[in-house]
């Protein structure tokens, strides 16, 4: 359980550093206010350990594995349009365009990638 609750953690944290970062480097990503930047982290990391999880061993099922590498962008894309869609209303979250949204997904899927790497598969196979 400690285990879970701290590969958790380390997910929100890195989710939070990757929104922070994406609203001070891209004009076209908005965050407002300050202290909305940790629950937008909060709900695309629910998003994406519950529902990754759920859909990724139905997908590679479905394609015998072949969208290996698509599927996490392609699902991170579909987490963020939700988590933008779920904060709506606030304006917690504002992408300006569909350039803007691919490249954040990029940068999410680049920290998803990273924290697989370093707290599920390594820790495994050392």
């Amino acid at each position: 359980m400690t285990t879970i609750l701290l590969k958790l953690g380390a997910r929100l944290i890195a989710f939070t550093l990757v929104f922070w970062f994406a609203a001070r480097k891209n004009p076209k990503i908005k965050i407002e206010p300050r202290w909305s930047i940790p629950l937008v982290a909060g709900l695309f990391g629910l998003l994406n350990i519950g529902l990754y999880w759920l859909c990724k061993p139905i997908i590679n099922i479905a394609t015998f594995g072949s969208l290996a590498f698509i599927l996490p962008f392609a699902l991170n894309g579909i987490f963020l349009f939700l988590t933008a869609r779920a904060v709506e209303k606030k304006k917690w979250l504002q992408i300006d365009g569909i350039v803007a949204t691919l490249w954040l997904a990029l940068v999410l899927t680049a920290a998803h990638g990273v924290l697989w790497l370093t707290l599920d598969y390594l820790p495994g196979h050392l």
